[in-house]
């Protein structure tokens, strides 16, 4: 009796089974999708929403961002403004190169003048393609414009030996710049290939 209750204490062998298990195992009582908690209707939700509040704040931002992000008229004034001094000082610089090639007298008081009278002239010019520059009608004008002021100014070095002809290089050339500048990358480099095939096929035969 003692050797039959040890047997059955030390189990009972793989081999002995003889019948099937009747349980599932329990690999299968492990659930498989997530329990829905959420019950709340989305009309539901909608409407606790909109009594805190939150709805209202997050519209209120993004009114707030899309503000900032526009340019006031303010803006573009005082863009012009820090724009026109250092295309100013361009031409100044140009206009000494030109009495510097024909022997001209000059001094840094002069291009400190020539500075205070160009910028305002170019005032106008900058504020109306910089706030504007975006446009494709703007684009277009400034592209036909860099074409025509780089072709006349390559004309004008070229076959314009006097002074008072010369005097004109300076502002083309400072126009020329500030439209390369403003163009789009495309429309900057067709025109300025346009004005160098202009410059080696028509100028230099």
């Amino acid at each position: 009796m003692a050797k039959k209750a040890a047997k059955s204490e030390a189990g009972v062998k793989p081999s002995q089974f003889t019948k099937k298990a009747t349980q599932p195992p329990l690999i299968s009582k492990i659930p498989t999708t997530k329990p829905s908690g959420d019950d709340i209707p989305d009309a539901e939700k909608f409407r606790l929403i909109d009594q805190t509040g939150l709805m209202k704040k997050v519209k209120q931002r993004e009114s707030e961002l899309l503000v900032k992000k526009q340019t006031t008229t303010a803006e573009y004034i005082w863009q012009a403004i820090f724009l026109s001094i250092p295309f100013g000082f361009l031409l100044a610089t140009f206009d000494v190169t030109v009495k510097v090639q024909f022997s001209e007298p000059w001094d840094y008081a002069g291009i400190i003048v020539k500075c205070m009278k160009s910028a305002p002239a170019l005032a106008p010019l900058i504020y109306l393609s910089n706030r504007y520059k975006s446009s494709k009608t703007t684009q277009f004008l400034m592209a036909v414009g860099s074409v025509i002021g780089g072709s006349f100014l390559m004309y004008t070095l070229r076959h314009s030996p006097s002074l008072g002809q010369m005097m004109r290089a300076p502002g083309l050339a400072t126009v020329w710049i500030y439209f390369i500048v403003q163009l789009d990358l495309i429309p900057a480099t067709v025109t300025l290939a346009l004005v160098g095939i202009y410059w080696y096929f028509g100028l230099r035969t």
